[in-house]
């Protein structure tokens, strides 16, 4: 709760303040815990950011830790558990998200009024959030969503056989990946080690440096940035990718879909912090964007495929769709839309490797999920 967060963060403190003041809080790391990395701003105050909690936080301190966890919290209750109430329509006594089509320039969909795409997953407070959505008597909801589908069109696009092989004879990804990274055997594989290469695999989708690595992992940036070159090393179709996306973005001011959906990237040539993120950006536009094209292809068929069914589609959280089904379709439904979701690429796009739809269901999101 948030008040027992509060009281941790007094006691660490050695004292109570104002935790949302980021005034108040610079002053307790950096004056008087006399954390190192303060650095104040023209307003006289110490920035407390979020890149600067995390890297306190990496660093082993407790105290930041608590304050991001106070902070997502808070920022869940102002958004979620308060406003709900204020969204729920009279006539049908629920709650109706609306989605923006042009909401991001990778082509995914965005939410607004309420946003239900961004509750976050693993957290406690975000699975209760969650539990409070539920189906109508007689009905579940039905989770499916697209496993590594990121992942999976990446080996695809960055055209890497081992990533490949693995994705057809259904392995683990993460633990090949450490495997490969680390010469550690697959058979017992520490779940430590499987982590990292986890956060590395995502994370090398979406351009991470080192500094980010070592802000996910905790780890030292030296560590971090070693594990990224290793990576490469192990799977050079990566660097080619990203080498080749970027020049024909400079070259071009797009890139492009599997599907030929061209993305603009007008901050290609920009110098200066906004020149990583835009490289960022591109490299990461063909990949998140044909993820966008591949669940839109497949939520254009659903109608008419689930039209004989009890079944409504709910909502689209970037790769998953929720469904309201009557349990004794739930199997039905399962299958129909599972076949739906994974040969949606068809027949335009043939990929290399096999889309795979993980399904859940339960009687609200939180236990679909």
């Amino acid at each position: 709760s948030m008040s027992g967060l509060e009281a941790e963060i007094y006691n660490l403190a050695g004292q109570t303040f104002n935790v949302g003041s980021p005034k108040q809080l610079g002053e307790i790391l950096f004056d008087k815990l006399e954390l190192p990395g303060g650095k104040k701003g023209k307003t006289g105050a110490y920035g407390t950011g979020v890149d600067v909690l995390e890297d306190l936080a990496s660093e082993g301190h407790e105290l930041p830790v608590k304050v991001l966890d106070w902070r997502q919290m808070s920022k869940l209750k102002s958004t979620y558990t308060d406003a709900l109430q204020g969204h729920i329509n009279p006539n049908t006594g629920r709650v109706h998200t609306s989605y923006v089509i042009s909401g991001a320039s990778t082509g995914r969909l965005s939410s607004t009024d309420p946003n239900l795409q961004n509750i976050p997953i693993r957290s406690e407070a975000g699975r209760k959030i969650r539990e409070a959505f539920i189906a109508e008597e007689g009905n579940v909801l039905l989770s499916l969503d697209y496993s590594q589908i990121e992942l999976r069109i990446l080996a695809h696009i960055a055209k890497i056989d081992t990533l490949k092989q693995a994705f057809h004879e259904g392995q683990d990804i993460h633990a090949l990946t450490a495997s490969q990274m680390f010469n550690v055997p697959l058979e017992n594989m520490d779940p430590m080690v499987r982590r990292q290469a986890k956060a590395i695999n995502f994370g090398v989708i979406y351009g991470i440096s080192g500094f980010g690595l070592a802000r996910n992992l905790r780890i030292p940036r030296k560590e971090a940035q070693s594990f990224i070159d290793t990576y490469f090393e192990r799977f050079p179709g990566i660097r080619t990718y990203m080498d080749e996306t970027v020049s024909f973005a400079k070259e071009n001011g797009y890139v492009e879909t599997l599907f030929g959906r061209k993305i603009h990237t007008s901050e290609i040539n920009a110098k200066g912090p906004q020149a990583g993120f835009a490289k960022r950006a591109a490299i990461n536009a063909p990949i998140q964007g044909t993820a966008a094209d591949v669940i839109r292809r497949a939520m254009v068929q659903m109608p008419n495929a689930i039209s004989h069914l009890p079944v409504k589609m709910l909502l689209q959280v970037h790769d998953e769709l929720i469904f309201e089904v009557h349990k004794d379709a739930l199997n039905e439904t399962t299958e129909v839309v599972r076949n739906i979701m994974e040969k949606a690429s068809e027949p335009v796009v043939k990929l290399d490797v096999p889309l795979v739809v993980d399904a859940g269901f339960g009687n609200n999101w939180a236990e679909a999920h």
